[in-house]
């Protein structure tokens, strides 16, 4: 069976080493056990768990949330209905930022598409106008 050094997991995960004693000292990573000369040694399955820890938390999962998440996968009873329930709340939240982030994209595709035509371009030309009535950046301008 594989397993790493402090140094070896955190390159690997590409995490620093302050980041991976946070995780282990928050209980979302198993605590690393020693080898006969001291040195702390992590298995194998440690990293699949770091890059989920990763991953959630690009998705944005809140640590709070991965390790419920992994507290429900533990014990001696598989939680199912608590996974599937943080699942399914996580997976909609998941839909609605996806949503978000491709309204987002059209925008700035407009946007670029509009450089030479900016009148042509909702976006711009809200800007022109609420510039024009003395706003900028969403600050109004004191008179």
């Amino acid at each position: 069976m594989k397993h790493y050094l402090r140094g070896q997991l955190a390159k690997a995960a590409r995490l620093n080493k302050e980041t991976l004693r946070y995780y282990e000292n928050n209980g979302l990573i198993p605590p690393a056990q020693r080898d006969s000369n001291g040195y702390r040694s992590y298995p194998a399955e440690t990293l699949v768990l770091l890059e989920f820890i990763s991953v959630a938390k690009a998705a944005g999962f809140t640590l709070k949330e991965i390790k419920e998440l992994f507290s429900a996968l533990h014990g001696e009873e598989f939680q199912k209905e608590q996974l599937e329930s943080i699942i399914v709340k996580k997976l909609a939240d998941i839909d609605e930022t996806q949503k978000a982030l491709n309204l987002a994209r059209e925008r700035l595709l407009d946007m670029r598409a509009h450089l030479d035509s900016p009148l042509e371009c909702p976006v711009f030309e809200a800007c022109q106008i609420l510039d024009q009535h003395g706003q900028t950046r969403g600050v109004e301008k004191s008179s």
